[in-house]
């Protein structure tokens, strides 16, 4: 139980920036108070309360995770950032309503900066014994931060920030929920094509659309990122065997034998190529049927027998070492189908890989790496293409690191589930999402 105090209910267990996550429920009190109209007197209680409890809960339960660990600061113990988080926005006072997001990311940027970077002499307080040291440091950077803050607030930088698009949140809306989207359903098997284009229409986007072509962009490159986050240690590694090619001689075919990283960069490319070159052959015919809502049921119904198909595929062990250049081609036609709206990219080339006997981490892995080089390539081509049409339009500055930041955090948690799923065999509960979304098409499209 101390443990998961310390950890502020397991934020502080999250894969990525636990301390980042610790500082998110300071702020969303700080604003839920200010948004509703509490008393200066009311939010300076309120978070002096945070910063009492978490620093108890800091000093008496971050032994436990010291001990578990074995480090003087595990990064799991977060109690100490929602303390100082707290701390940041005590002295803040009056707060205009339309400056109360500014102030907030404002005050969380600051205090994050102040934490990382440790100026004098919070990295002296680190070494203090036990929870004090765990504690202190960060109560120091609140302190920072706060000053900072309201250095930042006379000079005028929450009114700067309201101009960018904070002083209406609902103005970032619209980016937060396409961001989510893409974070889910590019690696979630259920067809992000199928999901941006029903969401595009409801919030009153165009695709092509003077700002929507350059924030497609940004969230693609949020997902990239999820995979270059989630897959890092298999991406080093490969990266450090690859610059090592030499040493398995100077024959080519030897190296793509003998090299696990040359092998797997010839897979990636030749099912790249093939996406490519069917992707720009058939182009015309994907963009012709991409509106089309019929379409978009009758592939979500083939993604979700796909998947049921591939849930009852019998195991095996088969590695990237034993999969050949076809394999990776029928892998790229997969992937080439998957431009159709409704069918899933990460489905069709998971199950693809699988049925074909690929052990199911190894495809899954597969499919992400060479999906990240197709996400990012695609989104580049429309990008340069309609070049003259990009623009920011009527969606505010933010709005764009929102929708990446956003993609890839949901993107990381996505991508997570996807290989605890497809290792455990249960990639029919998408099967079934996916049903259930070809039937609310039929009936809108019956009715």
């Amino acid at each position: 139980m101390k443990r998961v105090l310390a950890s502020c209910f397991g934020l502080g267990r999250l894969p990525v920036a636990p301390g980042t996550w610790g500082s998110l429920p300071s702020v969303v009190v700080f604003v839920l108070m200010r948004h509703f109209g509490a008393s200066v007197i009311s939010v300076s209680i309120v978070m002096a309360a945070l910063v009492l409890a978490g620093s108890i809960v800091c000093i008496k339960c971050a032994s436990a995770s010291i001990a578990a660990i074995g480090k003087a600061d595990p990064g799991e113990i977060v109690a100490d950032e929602f303390a100082g988080q707290a701390l940041t926005f005590l002295p803040i006072g009056v707060v205009a309503v339309g400056q109360i997001w500014a102030v907030a990311l404002l005050g969380f940027l600051l205090f994050r900066f102040f934490d990382i970077v440790k100026p004098w002499p919070i990295r002296k307080l680190e070494k203090l014994p036990g929870g004090w040291g765990v504690l202190l440091d960060d109560l120091l950077a609140g302190i920072y931060a706060a000053v900072a803050l309201l250095l930042c607030r006379h000079y005028g930088a929450a009114e700067y920030l309201g101009k960018l698009g904070l002083s209406e949140p609902m103005m970032l809306l619209p980016a937060t929920v396409l961001g989510t989207i893409q974070g889910l359903t590019e690696f979630l098997p259920v067809s992000s094509s199928g999901h941006l284009i029903m969401f595009e229409k409801m919030f009153g986007f165009k695709p092509e659309a003077t700002g929507m072509l350059l924030f497609d962009l940004t969230i693609h490159v949020g997902t990239v990122a999820a995979v270059l986050l989630v897959l890092r240690k298999s991406i080093r590694a490969w990266f450090e065997n690859l610059l090592k090619f030499r040493q398995y001689g100077d024959n080519p075919i030897q190296i793509y034998k003998k090299s696990p990283s040359v092998h797997f960069l010839t897979l990636a490319i030749a099912a790249n190529v093939v996406t490519m070159v069917i992707g720009l052959m058939f182009r015309d015919y994907f963009e012709s049927v991409r509106s089309s809502l019929s379409i978009l049921a009758v592939m979500w119904i083939v993604t979700g027998t796909l998947l049921l198909i591939t849930d009852y595929r019998k195991r095996t062990r088969m590695g990237l070492r034993q999969f050949g250049v076809p394999a990776a081609i029928v892998i790229g036609l997969a992937q080439a189908v998957a431009i159709m709206p409704g069918i899933s990219r990460s489905g069709a080339t998971i199950c693809a890989a699988i049925l074909l006997g690929l052990h199911r981490r190894w495809a899954v892995e597969f499919s992400m790496l060479i999906g990240a080089s197709a996400i990012l390539g695609a989104a580049a081509i429309e990008f340069a293409e309609n070049y003259g049409k990009v623009g920011l339009g009527q969606m505010p500055i933010l709005a764009f690191p929102a929708g990446a930041i956003i993609s890839c955090i949901v993107g990381i948690l996505a991508l997570k589930l996807l290989i605890k799923t497809s290792r455990n065999a249960k990639l029919k509960f998408f099967a079934f999402y996916c049903y259930a979304l070809a039937c609310l098409v039929a009936i809108y499209l019956l009715r």
